[in-house]
């Protein structure tokens, strides 16, 4: 069964509300264009084959889907075998929406400050029960972005700098807490005084230091240093910077100036 040509299918246009919610079905077409979008913000360029196997999109209906895009800017097609990519109109969608609490201005003035100096990208992390989440970054903004987008996306909190700079600098309470949901978990092998052991050498370097490290084994062709973000006294996030590692010899100057961004925070309130 092929799909209709330029019309809406059937199941696109609900004419009622539904019983049960008091609210109209969803329209189908806008449910597969916003998981096609979804599908490209996930990589640089994608093939039709490659977003079909993702979203199970009928290919007919991806084409058009893509074309409309396209059409309305939103999307740009490289070529036949290449595909399609995002355009940098899709970053009008997010300019109602702020993101971070008022309370990481701040820190949001920052981290835009920090990639306009040293021209890597930085990002801004919040704890979320187990792991950091991206809340903001200047990807957008840097010409030595590594990544198509982090935004939302969840690292972890034993290896990467983000996780290492919020252990280090959290309440000895909610550390004790880490420690114990990671090894009942599962997700660290053995028993909680084995992970605080491992740990606590990493976290009181961290401490010294004033920022954190990214265990090299994680992703060895980047890097990245954090440090946290102590609003008030609390600790509301982390503030970091990622570098490709062959292309900066050494990290001090990109400490420093992180260092400086952390204290001038603490300093701010």
């Amino acid at each position: 069964m092929t799909d209709a040509p330029d019309s809406l299918l059937p199941d696109d246009i609900a004419t009622e509300p539904e019983a049960e919610t008091g609210s109209y079905a969803p329209i189908k077409s806008v449910e597969k264009t916003l998981l096609v979008l979804e599908e490209l913000n996930r990589h640089p360029v994608r093939r039709v084959s490659d977003i079909h196997a993702a979203t199970g999109i009928p290919m007919p209906t991806l084409v058009r889907i893509l074309e409309t895009l396209a059409g309305a800017g939103y999307v740009q097609k490289i070529s036949r075998w290449a595909g399609y990519c995002l355009t940098h109109k899709v970053l009008s969608l997010s300019s109602g929406f702020h993101g971070l609490p008022e309370v990481f201005r701040p820190a949001r003035e920052a981290a835009d400050s920090l990639t306009r100096t040293l021209k890597w990208p930085s990002a801004i992390c919040s704890f979320d029960v187990d792991a950091m989440v991206v809340r903001y970054s200047t990807i957008p903004a840097s010409p030595l972005s590594h990544k198509h987008s982090t935004i939302n996306r969840r690292l972890d909190l034993l290896t990467r700098a983000h996780g290492r700079a919020w252990l280090a600098f959290c309440e000895e309470a909610e550390r004790m807490r880490v420690w114990d949901m990671l090894a009942r978990s599962g997700r660290h092998a053995g028993q909680v005084d084995e992970l605080r052991g491992a740990m606590e050498p990493i976290l009181d370097d961290v401490r010294r230091k004033g920022f954190a490290a990214r265990d090299r084994q994680t992703e060895p062709e980047t890097h990245t240093l954090a440090a946290p973000i102590i609003l008030g006294g609390v600790l509301i996030g982390t503030l970091g910077m990622t570098y490709f590692s062959r292309s900066v010899r050494s990290s001090a100057d990109i400490a420093e100036h992180l260092l400086s961004a952390s204290r001038q925070l603490s300093n701010s309130t």
